[in-house]
């Protein structure tokens, strides 16, 4: 697939992808109450999350490799696995935040404003050393899980996507507290574009230096502790 076509199915992708998260928190409450799940809120919205990866896992792979997050992208440009360069990347990563900001956009025009507190993106909830650190740790564990998951793990697509998922949820428990978390750079910019906040340098450590930092050193970490493990797989 050409540059041009990749970078527009990677905005393409990224636009669903922020606009099904947007909807995450109402779509939950709303199974919730037409089957009356209360207290169960917590399992509904991790069923939601597995049906988020498998889907975009697929639908990536449709696309011809497209991918929503730039971390992904970096992660496997760091192994040397994803055919980029340093001018793809600096193609597809405005792209990725295009279409995150348009999907930020119809998922707050498709809400009645009296719901729209409903939809919000991440925000951080300590200082700022601590919310860099989160971030870079947590994306740092999510990345090194999914290149296992990727390279290392079962052959079977299936189970793949289980570890995905499951370490996702992992650190989403783990990250809540701090940052949301975010993990993926074009998205918290979208939210932060919209309310103006995204050249605030609080933005850029914390939701794209941290999470590009911890997907590199997750990449690195994974060479190293599989020196002789070539790759078995491009990833989809």
């Amino acid at each position: 697939m050409g540059l041009i076509r990749l970078a527009v199915a990677d905005a393409a992708i990224t636009f669903l992808w922020v606009v099904y998260i947007a909807f995450m928190r109402p779509t939950t409450e709303l199974i919730v109450s037409t089957f009356n799940l209360q207290g169960f809120e917590f399992h509904v919205s991790m069923g939601l999350l597995a049906l988020n990866i498998f889907f975009f896992s697929w639908l990536g792979g449709a696309l011809g490799g497209a991918l929503w997050n730039p971390t992904a992208i970096l992660a496997l440009y760091s192994m040397g696995v994803s055919g980029d360069s340093l001018f793809s990347l600096a193609v597809r990563y405005p792209a990725q935040a295009a279409g995150a900001v348009g999907g930020v956009l119809a998922a707050r025009e498709l809400v009645p404003p009296s719901h729209r507190e409903k939809i919000s993106g991440p925000r951080l909830l300590v200082d700022l050393n601590k919310g860099i650190l989160s971030e870079l740790i947590l994306t740092f564990l999510i990345t090194f899980s999914v290149l296992v998951a990727i390279f290392k793990g079962p052959k079977n697509k299936f189970w793949k996507n289980w570890i995905i998922i499951s370490s996702t949820v992992v650190v989403v428990i783990l990250g809540a507290g701090y940052t949301g978390p975010s993990l993926n750079p074009a998205h918290a910019f979208a939210w932060a574009y919209v309310n103006n906040r995204h050249s605030n340098l609080e933005h850029l450590l914390v939701y794209w230096l941290a999470p590009l930092a911890g997907s590199f050193l997750a990449a690195w970490t994974f060479q190293l502790v599989f020196p002789r493990g070539r790759p078995k797989e491009k990833a989809a």
